[in-house]
């Protein structure tokens, strides 16, 4: 097993972080899985209370979310020797697989890569299209489009404000339901009307002298 490495590009990381999770459970990556794991691990963190970690900057490409930056990270990790490419029949994305040629120390921090792992093994079985309908479905990606502009930035923390609003609203249903049946104190209806009744003719009255004076 290699030592921790130590990359000028932020998104190699992140990448290998990918790759090592999916050498770990034996899970195919694909360029296009690739892309779609890190925008939902970023996603999942984000979820979480924290930041995201990838250092993408996402936005809705022609496939969904995408950071041309990962171009180059791409050609950093191949350039490590640590990752290499393979023509494969089963690959979704111009059958270009990416898998790590040798184990490696986990890259990220102990939080980070808990995100990668859980992304990586809840969705890494999925196909290429499946997890593009997956990211589809994501707070950022349905506002982006509902905008209907594509290379617009996808604000992650809209999946954080979502994931809240779901929690308060749910806090108040529990709050709602716990709470006793709301009732009225006897004879206030009652009290209300003869208060209206004997009111009502020194109202009568006094509307009569407005009218008059006009």
């Amino acid at each position: 097993m290699s030592g921790p490495l130590e990359s000028p590009n932020p998104l190699a990381g992140a990448v290998l972080a990918v790759l090592k999770v999916a050498r770990e459970t034996h899970i195919e990556i694909t360029k296009a899985k690739l892309v779609q794991l890190l925008y939902l691990a970023d996603l999942d963190a984000i979820e979480s209370g924290r930041t995201q970690f990838s250092g993408a900057t996402w936005r809705w490409d022609d496939y969904g979310p995408y950071d041309h930056a990962l171009v180059r990270a791409e050609e950093w990790v191949m350039e490590s020797e640590l990752v290499e490419r393979r023509d494969t029949r089963s690959a979704e994305d111009g059958s270009h697989a990416l898998s790590l040629t040798v184990d490696i120390e986990d890259p990220l921090n102990v939080a980070d890569m808990e995100c990668v792992r859980n992304v990586v093994r809840l969705y890494g079985g999925r196909s290429a299209t499946g997890m593009k309908d997956l990211s589809y479905e994501t707070a950022p990606m349905v506002e982006a489009r509902a905008g209907g502009e594509r290379g617009a930035l996808l604000d992650l923390n809209r999946a954080r404000r979502r994931e809240q609003v779901a929690v308060l609203r749910e806090r108040f249903r529990s709050r709602r339901g716990a709470k006793p049946p709301q009732q009225d104190d006897p004879g206030v209806g009652d009290a209300l009307i003869a208060e209206f009744l004997e009111a009502r003719d020194g109202l009568r009255r006094a509307n009569a002298k407005i009218l008059d004076a006009r």
